[in-house]
C-alpha cells in the first residue's frame, strides 16, 4: 500500500504560513506530499505556489470544486431545473479545471448539488454542530427529498456528460455532499454510473461525510466502499461527531481501518487529503499524523 497525504488548502490557508515557499516547505517538513486544492476563506494565489514548487518535490493532489468546509456548495445549483443557476455551478467547475491545470493536477473532485424540496428546512448540513438529529427529523426530510429526486437524478446524469465531454483531459470524481438533501446517495450513485456506462467518472471517498450519514441514517460507511472501491481515485480524511466534521483524526467515528483495507495494493501512489476545520489547532498536527500512520494512511 503506497499513499500520498495531502493537506487540504482550506486550513493551510488559515493556518499556514503565507509566503508560498514557507507553506510548501512546511507541508515537507510536515510528511505532507504537498496540497490538495479547494476554494477557502482565504484565497491561494495558485500561480505562485506553482512557481515555489519548482525546485521542491512537492506535488498537488486533487481539485475539489467545493470548499468541503463550507455549508452551502458551490455546485448547489447544478441539478437545477433552471439554466441560469445550473450556470453558475458550471463556472464553479471550470475555476476548478483552471486551477487544476495551473498546478499540474488532471483530478477534479465534485458533488452534485441538492435535490429541490417545497417548504422550509429546519437543519440539512450533516456537520451542523449541536443539532440533535433524530430518526423522525432526518427521514422527515429524506420523504420531502424523495419526491423530486428522480428527476434530479437524471439531469445529475445529463451535467456530468456535459462536463467529462468538455475537459476530456480530467479526471472527474465524484463525491458526498454535506446536505442531506445531497443528490448522491448509494442509490443515485448506482443509477448515474449505470447511466454512464463507459465513460470515465472516478468515485472519492469523503470518509468524514460517510462517519456522519452513519451516525444519522445508520448508513454503513463501507457500503460507500464496497459498493464502488472499483472506482475509488482517492479519500479525504477527517474525522466526525456530533461536534461537527473534518475534526483530528481518531476523534470521531470514521473507520480509518476500513478505509485502509480499500487503498489499492498497486499502481500509482493513492492520494488521501486530511480535511481540517478551520478551528483544528496547528498543535494537534503531531497527534493526527500518528492516528493515520497507524493505519498506513
Amino acid at each position: 500500500m503506497h499513499v500520498q497525504r495531502f493537506l487540504g488548502s482550506a486550513w493551510a490557508s488559515v493556518h499556514g504560513p503565507k509566503d508560498p515557499q514557507k507553506l510548501l516547505v512546511s507541508l515537507l517538513e510536515g510528511n505532507f506530499a504537498g496540497l490538495a486544492a479547494s476554494p477557502g476563506p482565504r484565497p491561494i494565489q495558485w500561480s505562485l505556489v506553482r512557481d515555489a514548487a519548482v525546485d521542491l518535490p512537492v506535488r498537488f493532489g486533487a481539485v475539489r470544486v467545493s470548499n468541503p468546509l463550507a455549508e452551502h456548495s458551490a455546485l448547489r445549483s447544478l441539478c437545477s431545473q433552471s439554466e441560469g443557476e445550473r450556470e453558475v455551478a458550471h463556472r464553479a467547475i471550470r475555476d476548478a479545471v483552471a486551477c487544476a491545470q495551473t498546478i499540474g493536477s488532471n483530478t477534479v473532485v465534485l458533488d452534485l448539488g441538492v435535490v429541490g424540496v417545497t417548504g422550509d428546512i429546519e437543519a440539512e448540513d450533516l456537520g451542523e454542530r449541536n443539532y440533535e438529529w433524530t430518526h423522525e427529523r432526518a427521514h422527515a426530510l429524506l420523504a420531502r427529498r424523495k419526491v423530486a429526486r428522480n428527476a434530479f437524478v437524471d439531469r445529475a446524469c445529463r451535467e456530468l456528460f456535459s462536463v467529462i465531454k468538455s475537459f476530456p483531459a480530467m479526471h472527474f470524481c465524484v463525491v458526498q455532499g454535506r446536505s442531506l438533501r445531497s443528490v448522491l446517495d448509494l442509490d443515485a450513485m448506482q443509477d448515474i454510473v449505470e447511466d454512464l456506462g463507459g465513460r470515465r467518472l472516478g468515485y472519492w471517498h469523503d470518509a468524514a461525510i460517510c462517519a456522519r450519514r452513519e451516525q444519522i441514517l445508520a448508513e454503513p460507511q463501507g457500503e460507500w466502499l464496497e459498493s464502488f472501491g472499483n472506482r475509488l481515485k482517492g479519500m479525504t480524511l477527517g474525522d466526525a461527531s456530533g461536534d461537527g466534521m473534518y475534526l483530528p483524526p481518531g476523534s470521531g467515528g470514521v473507520d480509518y481501518g476500513l478505509c485502509a483495507s480499500y487503498v489499492p495494493r498497486t499502481g500509482n501512489a493513492f492520494p488521501v487529503v486530511l480535511e481540517l476545520d478551520l478551528s483544528v489547532a496547528p498543535g494537534e498536527m503531531a497527534g493526527m499524523r500518528s492516528c493515520l500512520d497507524k493505519y498506513g494512511l
